[in-house]
Order: structure tokens, then C-alpha cells, then sequence
């Protein structure tokens, strides 16, 4: 049976190291996803996706972006929409590829003339006063961070907002270096030492370079639930401690998601921990709500199928098969229930509809034990065969 996983969606960058020019992905991309998000002129994201700019200049410190890039990539796609939660790109003051850290040169998504508007805007340190003498750019910073969901600095990127005067009144924070330096910039703030990281709502200041992930992966359980912040932060195999002082308020599932894409969640989280009885039960009572729900079809034909109860799932994996954006996904699953079921001349011609509709991972079909009974036959092989080569 196909498992599902859910992508991370990439933010592309250009790097040179040494004199070899590549592209590297924060994460690796689904080749259903687009590099970069739309051009200024399209509507900004919906919230189903938000869009997170993270802002690079020269000299800008490499973790600082990087750590919280990291982050929003890898907190994945929202499976009840198939879009990613977060579109990642970097922006930059001005066009032309730019060196952080001494030894990375980085080639900007966009710069702000012709970035996306962003509903998140990350602020990463190293040389701030790149930024902070850069008229332009403190002015498009003066425009779109009362705008954000979320406008978070990084290291001594709260210089950058205390400037601007959105620090005044608020409490906040920067790398232990810089600590009296903010509190000189930003008279009216109140500057703390040892924390990760301070949330004003709108504003959200982190300690220095690693703790912008800790900021970051606390903006994603502030949004989307702690569930998801967890996830994100054991793919990253970071060692998540989330602050007393926030971990409470943290939902398991964020309440500000609309009620298909909490029950979905739900779903998947009693999937994930393998409590079938209760995950069937959360995606039956959507595909009741909605029979036209392919996606809610599609993980309950895959929980009845890892129940082994295939006369329930077969309907559901036809039935995921009509309507799921991705019809190669449960056709492939029915084939293995009918291999199960001993019905091979079936499960080979749903085999033949599933590569045909594009499934085409020759390796995993080989492995799959759902196929055991296949593999005797020629046909099998066949159909292999129809599957083009990725080398």
C-alpha cells in the first residue's frame, strides 16, 4: 500500500561555494510544487498558504535565515488542501547575488520591489546595518511589517524594528552581544536577557543565530497547532524544548483552522499514532459530511486498508479514486487490496490504470508485500516495464 508522506515545500536559493554555482532547496520539493511563490501582481496567499519572506542582504549570518527557512519549509503541506502551509522565499534589498557568512554567495528570490506581499516577514541578523542605512528598504519594512501576521526578527535583526519604533512598549530581545546596544536603540522596550525568544503578537524577537528556529518553530504552533510545530521540529531532528511561558497556549490543532482542515488533522494524528479505530471514525464522519471528500475517501480507504478490513476499504479506495486530486494514489492502493484479496487478474489491471494515471515508483511497487501474489506473473513485469527510467 502507498504511504503517503507530505512534502516540504522548498525555498530556493542560489549558493556558490568555492567556484561552483548551484541550486539548493531549503528541502527537498515535490515535483507538484512551484519554486517560487507568484509575482507581486497576482492577490497575495490565502491563508491556507502564507506567505514568509525571509529577508537576506550582505553579510547577513547564515543561520539566522537559514534556521528559520528550515523551519517553515519543512512544516510541510496542509493535506486537507494539498497546498503548502507555508511559501518560502527570500527577498532581498536590492537585485544581484549577495555573501553571507563570508563564503556562501546567495542569489535572492525577489527583491522588494517585486517580492509577493508577504503574511510573515523573518528579519535575520549579521551586518543589520546593511539594512537599517538602506532608505528603501526600511521604508518597504515601515509598509508591510504592521501588515504581517507576523513580522519576527533574528539576532541583531531587532535592530531593524527598533528603528522603525515597532519595539517601543513591547518586550524583546536580541543576542546576548547586543543586549545594551538594543536597549540604546530601542529606549522605550524592554530588553530581556536568557530568553529564545519573545512574542508580541505581531512581533515576535529572538536571541541570537540558533534561536531563530525556536522563534520559528513556536510561530508555526502558534498557527497551526503544537502537532505540526512537532512534527516539523523531529523531521529537522531538533530537539524542541518550546518555553514554559508559551507551551500551554499551544493547541494541539490551531482553532483558527477552518473545521474540514481540523477534522482532517485529526484524523491524521490518530492515523500517525496508529489508533485506527478512531482515525476511521474521524475520516468516515467527513466523507458523511461531504461524499464528494476524495481526500477524506483516500486516508479512510488507507486506515481501513492497515486494518485489513479490505472489504470496507476497497469501496473507499474506488471511491478516493473519483474524486482525490491525485487518482494514481488510491488506484494503486485498490490494486493492492484486490492482491490481497487473491482477485490478481483485478489487481493488475487497477495496477496497469495506477501507472497509467502516474504512479511511477518502480522501486517501492517492487517492494510492496501487498503484491507478493504478482510478482509470478509476467504481466507484472510488464507493466514495470511501462514505468520510465528516472536515471
Amino acid at each position: 500500500m502507498f504511504r503517503k508522506t507530505l512534502h516540504c515545500q522548498s525555498a530556493l536559493l542560489s549558493l556558490t561555494t568555492g567556484a561552483v554555482l548551484v541550486n539548493v532547496p531549503l528541502r527537498a520539493q515535490s515535483q507538484h510544487e512551484s519554486a517560487l511563490p507568484a509575482p507581486a501582481t497576482q492577490p497575495a496567499a490565502s491563508k491556507a498558504t502564507r506567505n514568509v519572506a525571509i529577508v537576506v542582504h550582505e553579510g547577513v549570518e547564515l543561520l539566522d535565515f537559514a534556521g528559520p527557512g528550515e523551519v517553515f519549509a519543512a512544516a510541510g503541506r496542509n493535506p486537507a488542501a494539498d497546498q503548502p502551509w507555508f511559501q518560502v522565499y527570500t527577498v532581498a534589498p536590492e537585485a544581484g547575488p549577495i555573501v553571507s557568512q563570508g563564503f556562501v554567495k546567495i542569489t535572492p528570490g525577489y527583491t522588494i520591489d517585486n517580492c509577493p506581499r508577504p503574511d510573515i516577514v523573518v528579519i535575520p541578523g549579521g551586518a543589520t546595518q546593511v539594512i537599517t542605512r538602506h532608505r528603501k528598504f526600511m521604508e518597504w519594512l515601515r509598509q508591510i511589517a504592521p501588515q504581517c501576521d507576523v513580522a519576527m526578527s533574528v539576532c541583531t535583526g531587532a535592530f531593524a524594528l527598533a528603528d522603525l519604533g515597532l519595539l517601543d512598549g513591547k518586550e524583546v530581545t536580541t543576542h546576548w552581544g547586543s543586549l545594551a546596544g538594543l536597549a540604546r536603540a530601542a529606549p522605550n522596550a524592554q530588553v530581556v536577557a536568557d530568553r529564545r525568544f519573545v512574542d508580541n503578537g505581531r512581533v515576535v524577537t529572538t536571541a541570537g543565530v540558533s534561536a531563530g528556529i525556536d522563534g520559528a518553530l513556536h510561530v508555526v504552533a502558534r498557527l497551526l497547532g503544537r502537532e505540526i510545530a512537532e512534527r516539523t521540529a523531529r523531521y529537522m531532528e531538533y530537539r524542541w524544548e518550546p518555553d514554559g511561558r508559551y507551551a500551554s497556549t499551544y493547541a494541539a490543532i490551531s482553532p483558527e483552522l477552518d473545521s474540514r482542515t481540523r477534522a482532517f488533522l485529526g484524523g491524521l494524528s490518530h492515523r500517525q499514532k496508529k489508533n485506527w479505530s478512531e482515525a476511521a471514525k474521524a475520516f468516515r464522519a467527513m466523507v458523511e459530511r461531504d461524499p464528494t471528500d476524495g481526500e477524506a475517501w483516500y486516508q479512510l480507504g488507507y486506515v481501513l486498508h492497515a486494518m485489513n478490513d479490505l472489504d470496507a476499504a476497497i469501496p473507499a479506495h474506488q471511491r478516493a479514486a473519483e474524486f482525490a486530486r491525485s487518482r494514481h494514489r488510491p488506484l494503486y492502493n485498490l490494486a493492492c487490496a484486490w492482491a490481497l484479496r487473491g482477485d490478481n487478474e483485478r489487481a493488475l489491471d487497477i495496477l496497469g490504470q495506477a501507472i497509467d494515471a502516474g504512479f511511477d515508483d518502480r522501486e517501492f511497487i517492487k517492494a510492496d508485500t501487498d503484491l507478493t501474489s504478482l510478482r509470478g506473473d509476467p504481466r507484472f513485469q510488464t507493466l514495470l516495464d511501462r514505468i520510465p527510467s528516472r536515471e
